[in-house]
Parts: C-alpha cells; structure tokens; sequence
C-alpha cells in the first residue's frame, strides 16, 4: 500500500482522497472500465449484472434460454408476433389466411336502358388495390334490375361480372345463371327484381382492379333496365381476403 500512501500525501490535489480509497485501485494493470466489460462478458443470469454485449440492436430482447443461461431475441420484422415455440419465445408472422384485409364498395343510382343483346356497362363499378398478389377478392353485388317486353314470349335479362376488360361471371358459366325472366307472355309486361350474387376471384395482381358488371337484354325487342326511374341504387362491395 506504499504507493496509495503515496499518493494520498502527494500534494494538496489529493487531499480529498483517503489511503483507503486509493486502496481500491491497488494492483490494477489495465484500463478500469475494460476490465468492467471483460467481467460483464461472462456474466451469467445468476448474477446482478446482465451482458451488455448481448443487446445488439435496438428492441433486442434478453431472455432465459436455459438454467441461469441469458440469450439475446434479435428484434422481429414489422407486424410480427412473439410466440412461444420449444420453450422460449420467437418472432412469427400472423397466419393471414381468410381475414378480411380491406372492404371496398361502389354504389350507383343513375337509370341505365339496354335495348340489345350484347353486354354494356350497367354503371355499376368499384375499384380495389389488392394488397398481396395471393389475395383473393370475394364480390357481393345487389343489381336493381327490371326487363320489360310487348307480346313476346319471352322477357328477361342477363347479367355478367367484369374484371377490367375480362367477363370473369356470367350467364354462360354452368350453373352461374344471372338471369331475370319471364316466359310465355302475350302483351306488354315487365319483371322488377334486385339480382344479388357472389364470386369468389383471384385477381392474382397488387394493382388497382376494377369490377363491373355488364347487362343485355333477351331479345333485341325487349329492355334491360338498371336502377329504374333512377330511384333504386345498385351496391357492389368489393373484400381482400387474405391467402
């Protein structure tokens, strides 16, 4: 301890520092604070001090990995979850399989009058921005529909499901019938009806898709109105569910 006495009677400088204190110190060879970290290194979780070398990143987590054993968890992606897997805890990405990922609908209410047998845009529309390509997007449309004819036998209307430019659900799929009619007429009648289907696509993209739906009438005598008098409102929602 003679160079602690020493120092501690070294000058007025010192004069705050008592042998005993200085005593502290004796027979230190290295820097303090690296020697601090070489004993924090192999800390173990008995102890009261937790590895600092093991905190790499910011949100790591320290945890048990066994018996007076700490581990570092890296910190997880975004939206993941910490579970439990073997014991300890892990991050993992939440099942997504059929929930509901985002809900769009399109409305209209404008009267639309077709007087042909080829399709045209009934007005009715709704746009949708899948959010993975493995998306499938379930359809649900009510169409305010009524077709009207004079003396003919046969009155109706056909209705099909449009993605973009692509018919995608329409009366000539087996057993997918969108069809409203009326058979074995002699004089002017008409048959008003909303039309509510489903269907179940895979658009298969992340870009912007759009869906409508197309009308025709049976006959080129006859007419296929939509949302007559302009009074009815024809609904179509749009639902990403996830793969």
């Amino acid at each position: 301890m003679s160079k602690a006495r020493d120092l501690a009677n070294a000058g007025t400088a010192l004069t705050s520092v008592s042998a005993t204190e200085l005593g502290y110190v004796d027979g230190v060879t290295s820097a303090i604070q690296t020697q601090i970290d070489a004993k924090l290194a192999t800390a173990t979780a008995s102890s009261t001090y937790i590895p600092k070398t093991l905190t790499t990143t910011t949100g790591d987590i320290i945890y048990a990995s066994g018996a007076n054993t700490p581990a570092r968890l890296g910190i997880g992606s975004t939206d993941q979850i910490l579970k439990v897997t073997g014991g300890v805890p892990v991050w993992a990405t939440p099942a997504g399989g059929g929930k509901v990922l985002q809900v769009v609908m399109g409305t209209t209410s404008t009267e639309t009058t077709i007087s042909t047998t080829t399709y045209t845009d009934t007005g009715l529309s709704a746009t949708i921005t899948p959010t993975s390509a493995t998306s499938k997007i379930l359809v649900l449309t009510s169409q305010a529909s009524r077709a009207t004819g004079n003396g003919i036998e046969e009155t109706g209307l056909v209705i099909r499901l449009v993605r973009g430019s692509t018919a995608i659900f329409n009366d000539s799929n087996s057993n997918m019938n969108l069809r409203l009619q009326i058979n074995n007429i002699t004089a002017t009648m008409g048959i008003s009806a909303y039309v509510n289907y489903s269907y179940l696509d895979s658009p298969a993209t992340t870009s912007a898709t759009t869906y409508k739906t197309q009308g025709a009438s049976r006959t080129s005598s006859m007419s296929a109105i939509f949302q007559t008098g302009s009074t009815q409102t024809s609904t179509m929602i749009l639902m990403e569910i996830g793969a």
